[in-house]
This record gives C-alpha cells, sequence and structure tokens, in this order.
C-alpha cells in the first residue's frame, strides 16, 4: 500500500477482536514513533506499552472521564494501549531564548510520533485510535509517571473486527486550507 492509500484509509477503529497483539509489533508500532522528527532533536517523548492484562483494566479505568464520559466504550476490546508522554524538551539554546519555553514544540511532535505509529500499524495489519479525552491524572496515579511528565494520548491498538471499505472522510475543501504565495 502506497502513501496517499494509506492516506486514505486509515481512520480510527472501535471494534476489537480479542486477538493479542505480538510485542514484536508492539516494538516496531514504538520504534517508529521513536524515529519520528521533533523540534531541536529534542525527541520530548516517552511510550508506555500497555498489553498485560492487570495493567490494561488499570489504565481502561482511567480512559474513563468525569460523569463516565469515553470517547472509547469499547476500550476493554482493545488487546494494546500506548501511553504517549511528554518529557521535558531540551532544545537549543537559541530556541529556548527566543521562545521562552522549552516545551514549545512539544505537543506538535507527539502528534506527529502518534500519526507515525499509527502508519506503522497499518501497514502491520492493525488499526488504531488516538484516545485524548482520558483521565490524564488517574494515568498518572496508577502508573506513577512524574508529575512533570504530562500523559498526552493514548494510542489503542489492536486488529479490527470489522473488515469494511473506509467511509469517505469529509475534509474541508482544498482551496479552504491552502493558499500560495499569499494569505487568502
Amino acid at each position: 500500500m502506497n502513501f496517499e492509500e494509506m492516506l486514505l484509509k486509515r481512520e480510527s477503529c472501535r471494534s476489537y477482536c480479542n486477538k493479542p497483539v505480538s510485542r514484536e509489533d508492539l516494538i516496531k508500532i514504538c520504534e517508529a514513533g521513536r524515529l519520528t522528527p521533533s523540534g531541536c532533536n529534542a525527541q520530548p517523548w516517552k511510550f508506555m506499552v500497555v498489553d498485560e492484562a492487570d495493567a490494561k483494566a488499570k489504565l481502561c479505568d482511567a480512559l474513563l472521564v468525569e460523569g463516565n464520559k469515553t470517547g472509547a466504550p469499547w476500550r476493554e476490546e482493545c488487546p494494546a494501549f500506548i501511553v504517549l508522554v511528554e518529557q521535558k524538551a531540551k532544545l537549543m539554546p537559541a530556541a529556548i531564548e527566543y521562545y521562552q519555553d522549552s516545551q514549545r514544540f512539544a505537543q506538535g511532535d507527539i502528534g506527529m510520533a502518534s500519526l507515525n505509529m499509527c502508519y506503522q500499524a497499518m501497514e502491520l495489519g492493525l488499526s488504531t485510535c488516538i484516545l485524548g479525552m482520558i483521565d490524564r491524572k488517574k494515568i498518572h496515579t496508577l502508573f506513577p509517571i512524574p508529575e512533570e511528565q504530562e500523559v498526552r494520548l493514548v494510542l489503542a491498538v489492536g486488529y479490527s473486527k470489522e473488515e469494511k471499505e473506509p467511509r469517505s472522510k469529509t475534509r474541508k475543501p482544498f482551496e479552504d486550507v491552502v493558499c500560495f504565495n499569499e494569505w487568502k
């Protein structure tokens, strides 16, 4: 599958088979995240793979947010998750001086890493869903992640229950999001 096909076919999965994801595949997915470009090559991330029953049960509890709202009612079906944690970025001194903030690029870097991980999973025949509606404080407590490191996203990883054609993507028209040489 070429890159354009991946762009058209990649979508969030919300229905997973009860088939485990191999540790080898999870390592390949994390490696795709690790190799992602980042501002000043800061690599402000750490990935926690959650694929064992006890750890998964704890994480599933933290995927519910206040009032039992969740973007992942299917969470218990999913065989594996990867928690993306923002680490302290080490930028070049000139960048820190200019922006007065060492974390200036970190959230974008983590977003890029999550997308690389999604495309690697897709190449391996796996499906993913990027979760942002999570109880970050509970994840910090349950997995004692240091307070100064921010849980940003959780990536659900597994085999889709459904073999179906991807739905049509709803996107703004090209001319509404791209202009050349002047702002329009």
